[in-house]
């Protein structure tokens, strides 16, 4: 059997998309071989979660980084992963450091059997996100011939071209910085538009709930209870998925955006310190829900980003009181101006940008 797996776009749907069948033979599978191009934070951290929800044996192969470079962030989160599947007897990560891989091979073992199903070709590990902004093409098979093959050529991969992620210990880092264009509806604004910007005197301060006053939620919402099925399979919240809960005390104010009803959204537009534009919805009981509009992340990347850029937050840990001290700051500042639609986002540090080796 053979199947074409294509992205969703709102003018190109398709019936299964990579992301969908992973998911679904991921669930199937007790042993999952990765040989990918290339990885990001936020692939890692969903897949470190799902593994500790499920239990599962990963073998990863990281393919094109030792070569083009990786930032700390990511190298912390490949190496948390890796650590993770080793300490549990789970498998690891594995860097290829003989020749650049650059394909994309994805194979499931179901216990007491060999190989059972994979899928070849164009996404990397950011396609098992929801919400992946680059338009693949993948093929579902499970012809036992070509199986096997893809099987052996990961862990040909593994023995004579990789080394273990503990292993690999670059001597500097790329740079890292905070990519939001990746999500939709979201712009970087030129220096021109920003100072276009009229500004009022109107001025609120979003307090940021550490892990001591709200420890599976607001910005910690990765530690809440994943959603599970029918089958037992827990889908974890993802690291970069936050909403702030707005204390009554300012939403009472007139001047705060308000819900249009309890089980309506209020849509504002934002901009922020460091330039970028997007959407967020006021929603729920007191207008008390702040969230990004068509995806969570794209918030709780603009927030936990400039946390980990800063070297105050560790990926897969939670945003402590500590963290916040770090930084050098527990609230986001939310400013008027001319336009009540439009909103100014102010999440600068004075530490920010001391740490970003």
């Amino acid at each position: 059997m053979l199947e074409l797996l294509l992205s969703n776009f709102p003018f190109l749907q398709s019936k299964k998309t990579f992301s969908d069948r992973f998911i679904e033979l991921f669930q199937e599978a007790n042993e999952i071989n990765i040989a990918t191009g290339y990885i990001s934070t936020d692939a890692l951290t969903e897949l470190n979660r799902i593994v500790e929800l499920n239990h599962k044996n990963i073998k990863l192969i990281v393919g094109m980084h030792y070569f083009e470079g990786m930032t700390k962030v990511q190298y912390n989160a490949t190496m948390n992963l890796g650590t993770y599947l080793l300490n549990q007897s789970l498998g690891n990560v594995f860097i290829a450091d003989k020749l650049r891989f650059h394909g994309k091979i994805y194979t499931f073992h179901q216990r007491k059997a060999s190989v059972y199903a994979g899928i070849i070709g164009s996404s990397n590990l950011d396609g098992i996100l929801k919400n992946h902004n680059n338009y693949e093409a993948d093929i579902f098979f499970n012809d036992p011939r070509i199986l096997n093959q893809a099987d052996e050529t990961i862990d040909n991969l593994i023995s004579t071209a990789c080394i273990p992620i503990q292993d690999w210990h670059p001597n500097n880092f790329l740079k890292n910085k905070i990519d939001l264009d990746k999500y939709e509806g979201v712009k970087k604004c030129s220096s021109d538009e920003m100072r276009g910007i009229r500004y009022t005197d109107t001025v609120f301060e979003l307090p940021i709930k550490p892990y001591e006053h709200a420890p599976h939620s607001n910005i910690n919402a990765y530690f809440g209870k994943g959603r599970e099925n029918k089958r037992g399979f827990i889908q974890p919240r993802h690291w970069y998925e936050v909403e702030l809960i707005v204390p009554k005390s300012i939403t009472d104010d007139s001047m705060y955006p308000k819900a249009k009803k309890s089980d309506e959204e209020n849509i504002i537009t934002v901009y922020t310190d460091d330039n970028w534009k997007f959407k967020c919805k006021i929603s729920g009981d007191y207008s008390k829900n702040f969230r990004s509009c068509n995806d969570l992340k794209i918030l709780g990347k603009w927030i936990k980003g400039r946390l980990e850029n800063n070297a105050a937050l560790e990926i897969g840990k939670p945003v402590t009181e500590e963290v916040l001290k770090k930084y050098g700051r527990n609230s986001i500042e939310m400013r008027g101006t001319a336009d009540p639609s439009v909103w100014f986002l102010d999440f600068s540090s004075p530490n920010e940008g001391k740490d970003e080796s």
